[in-house]
């Protein structure tokens, strides 16, 4: 059991602590099973186990010799920091093609030169192209969004439309100078346009050693490719499928509606 100590009495529990007395009652307290804790140190406890819990499912990459990732479909950078974390040498190329996000994606790395955002987003083709921007940024797509999304996460379901950038990634690559190869990942994550992605950036996975794709088991989007659709294009590829990092059950706990699934090529 912890007594909570609060931030009013930081000061005098610190000079308590100092002298024999203070230090007598803490010793006695954890005799008993009683410790006191200061909520600031408490909150920031729990702030660290947050982090550790959400690192835990990907800390497989570590034992990769992962050195640029090719992050598409950043968002805020939520998957460029993961990376960070686990593997602090990583280079990481983040694209996001919504301006606004763009922004903060800039600025949550302007201290760290080793994520470089690239403002366009990926496809089978270059130019400009409408994007479904939602209210809930990370649901945004290319493609309109579907009624089981719309069921399943009503709040991201308010939409607006923005013009955005996009690129083929082999066209991107070759003008940026970058070579992929066996220390290179490619997370995909671009809200049921992974297919037109991948088919924009043949040349890049078939040098590269590992793809991270999210794929959905229903249609979150409208005509998105599902799982087999994504399965059978990096298999031509010479990708095999290693399982998945992590999933995400419907509302109802009755089905998988999406997971991260790893993909290694073999190099055949």
């Amino acid at each position: 059991m912890a007594l909570i100590i609060t931030g009013l009495l930081l000061r005098q529990y610190s000079q308590y602590m100092k002298n024999p007395f203070g230090q007598a009652v803490h010793t006695t307290l954890n005799r008993f099973g009683l410790e006191l804790r200061l909520t600031r140190n408490l909150q920031a406890a729990r702030e660290r186990e947050r982090a550790e819990r959400q690192l835990e499912p990907w800390r497989l990459l570590q034992h990769y010799d992962v050195r640029t990732v090719l992050d598409i479909g950043a968002n805020e950078g939520q998957f460029a920091k993961l990376i960070r974390d686990l593997c602090p040498r990583t280079l990481v190329y983040s694209f996001e093609p919504l301006p606004d996000i763009h922004i903060l994606l800039q600025r949550r790395f302007r201290n760290d030169p080793s994520v470089v955002p690239v403002p366009c987003g990926l496809s089978d083709g270059a130019g400009r192209v409408v994007m479904n921007r939602s209210t809930f940024s990370p649901s945004s797509s290319l493609l309109p969004m579907a009624e089981l999304h719309r069921t399943e996460y009503p709040h991201s379901a308010p939409q607006t439309t923005v013009e955005v950038d996009v690129q083929r990634l082999d066209d991107w690559m070759t003008a940026s100078g970058l070579k992929a190869g066996p220390h290179v990942l490619v997370k995909l994550d671009v809200q049921g346009h992974e297919l037109a992605v991948i088919r924009g950036g043949i040349n890049t996975l078939r040098q590269a050693r590992f793809a991270i794709v999210e794929v959905s088991f229903f249609e979150l989007y409208e005509r998105q490719p599902l799982f087999d659709g994504i399965y059978r294009e990096l298999r031509a590829l010479g990708y095999v499928y290693r399982g998945s990092l992590e999933q995400t059950f419907s509302h109802q706990q009755d089905r998988i509606l999406f997971a991260d699934a790893l993909f290694e090529n073999i190099f055949d």
